[in-house]
C-alpha cells in the first residue's frame, strides 16, 4: 500500500565534523539518499525523525534542504532536541519562522503521518504535553483508509542505555490510552542511536538507527562505544500488516542479482 523511508538523527553540521573529527556525518547521510534512489522505489515520503542539525543552525537546515530536493518526494521532518523548530521551519520547510511546537499531520492519499514535537528546548530529554495528547487523541478519533503513522523523535519505550536513560521521554505511559484501539499502525522514533523495537499501547514502536553515528547495544565492560554503522529504516505498510527494515548503509555485497534476474527467479 505504501511504503516509506525513515531516517533520523543526521547531527548534520554546516562543514567538518563531530567527535574530535572522527565523524563525517553528510557523507553517510548523502549515501543513505543514494541508496534510495538507485533502489528504484519511489518512497510515499522520506520521514526525517529528529536531531537532523547538530547545532540547529540555519545553514545547516538549507543545506539539508538541497540534499533531499533531488528525491523529489514529500519530506516529514520530526524536531529533535538538537534541532531549532524556528530555523527547521524557515530553512528547511520554507514555512515562517515560528517556535511553537511542531506538532501536524501530513496525508500521504489514504495513510496518515502525525508529528508529535516531543522536544524541550535546551534539554536532551522529551516530554509529552497534556494539551498535545488531548490534539493527538481528537485527530485519531477519526480513522482513516490505509491508516496512521506516528512519528516523534524520543522513543516512547524504556531503554537499556545508561547514558540514554538521562534523556528519554518523560510521561511516556499517558500515549499507551491514546494509542489503544486507534488506527495508529506504527510508531516511529530515534534518538537513541541504536536500532530497536518494543510496543505501547498495542502498537509496534520501531526506533531507527542513525545515518550519524550509532550507539553499541553491547559494549564491553558496561561502557559506551560509538560506532560508525548508518543504516536507513525502511517501512512497507500492507493491507494486512506493517513491516520494518533496518538497511544498513555502504554494507558489504556479497552477492548482487539484477530485476531481471529476480524476475527470472520469480517465475521458476
Amino acid at each position: 500500500m505504501h511504503t516509506l523511508i525513515q531516517i533520523t538523527d543526521l547531527h548534520l553540521v554546516p562543514e567538518g565534523s563531530l567527535l574530535q573529527g572522527r565523524v563525517d556525518t553528510a557523507a553517510p547521510f548523502a549515501r543513505a539518499l543514494a541508496a534510495v534512489t538507485a533502489s528504484g522505489v519511489r518512497p510515499a515520503a522520506l520521514l526525517l525523525t529528529g536531531d537532523l542539525a547538530d547545532a540547529g543552525d540555519g545553514p545547516t537546515y538549507a543545506r539539508l534542504r538541497e540534499l533531499v530536493a533531488p528525491l523529489g518526494v514529500p519530506v516529514v521532518a520530526v524536531a529533535g532536541n538538537h534541532d531549532d523548530r524556528a530555523a527547521l521551519r524557515e530553512h528547511l520547510l520554507g514555512e515562517p519562522a515560528d517556535d511553537a511546537p511542531l506538532d501536524h499531520v501530513v496525508r500521504l492519499g489514504g495513510l496518515r503521518v502525525v508529528v508529535l514535537d516531543t522536544s524541550v528546548p535546551g534539554h536532551g530529554h522529551g516530554e509529552l504535553r497534556p494539551a498535545q495528547l488531548e490534539w493527538l487523541a481528537a485527530e485519531l478519533a477519526e480513522p482513516v483508509p490505509d491508516g496512521t503513522v506516528l512519528a516523534l523523535h524520543h522513543p516512547p519505550l524504556p531503554t537499556a542505555n545508561r547514558l540514554s536513560r538521562r534523556i528519554e521521554l518523560r510521561g511516556r505511559n499517558a500515549l499507551a490510552p491514546v494509542l489503544a484501539g486507534s488506527d495508529v499502525r506504527i510508531v516511529l522514533a530515534g534518538h537513541t542511536h541504536v536500532v530497536s523495537a518494543g510496543a505501547i499501547g498495542g502498537v509496534p514502536v520501531w526506533t531507527g538507527g542513525a545515518t550519524s553515528y550509532g550507539s553499541d547495544g553491547l559494549a564491553p565492560d558496561r561502557g559506551e562505544r560509538v560506532l560508525i554503522a548508518p543504516t536507513v529504516s525502511r517501512i512497507d505498510l500492507f493491507d494486512d500488516g506493517v513491516v520494518v527494515t533496518a538497511v544498513p548503509v555502504d554494507p558489504e555485497v556479497a552477492l548482487a542479482l539484477s530485476g531481471a534476474q529476480v524476475d527470472a527467479l520469480e517465475a521458476r
